[in-house]
C-alpha cells in the first residue's frame, strides 16, 4: 500500500514538516517519488518512521537515532551496538516513567483536594499566603 506525506502525517501524529526533515536527513532511506516529485511512503517506510517517532517521543536526539538506523543498514554486524542503544533508551525511559508517575501521585492528591473542596463548597485553605501568614502568626 502507498500513502502521500499527508496522510502518513495524520496516520503518525507528526506534522509533514517533520517527516521531510527526517526524509531530507537520510533517515527515511527506501521513500520513492512519483512522477510529480512528490513522496510516496509504503508500510515498510512506514516501519522505519515509528522507530523514529518512538526514539523522538522518548528523548532520544536525532543524531543518535541517525546512527542507530545506519547501524540498521549495515547489518547483521551491528546488533549488538543496536541492542545497547535500544537497552539504554529503554533504562531512560523507564526511569522518566517512574517520575511522571511521582508527578502524577501530587496531581492525583491536587485532584482529590480540589474535588472535596467543590462537592463540600469549601474555601480553599491550602494556599501559599494562608501558609505564610500561619508561618508569621506562630512566630508571634
Amino acid at each position: 500500500m502507498s500513502y502521500t506525506i499527508h496522510e502518513v502525517a495524520q496516520k503518525m501524529g507528526i506534522s509533514t514538516y517533520s517527516i521531510r526533515y527526517y526524509h531530507d536527513h537520510g533517515m527515511l532511506p527506501y521513500v520513492q517519488r512519483d512522477e510529480n516529485n512528490n513522496r510516496v511512503f509504503n508500510d515498510v517506510d512506514l516501519e522505519w518512521l515509528n522507530i523514529i517517532v518512538c526514539f523522538r517521543k522518548t528523548g532520544m536526539p536525532v543524531e543518535r537515532i541517525q546512527h542507530y538506523l545506519d547501524l540498521v543498514q549495515e547489518g547483521e554486524c551491528t546488533v549488538t551496538e543496536r541492542y545497547e542503544m535500544v537497552k539504554a533508551q529503554q533504562e531512560r525511559t523507564l526511569t522518566e516513567i517512574d517520575e511522571l508517575k511521582k508527578h502524577l501521585e501530587t496531581i492525583n492528591y491536587k485532584v482529590d483536594h480540589y474535588a472535596a473542596i467543590v462537592k463540600n463548597h469549601e474555601s480553599d485553605f491550602f494556599v501559599p499566603s494562608n501558609i505564610r501568614e500561619q508561618k508569621l502568626n506562630q512566630s508571634s
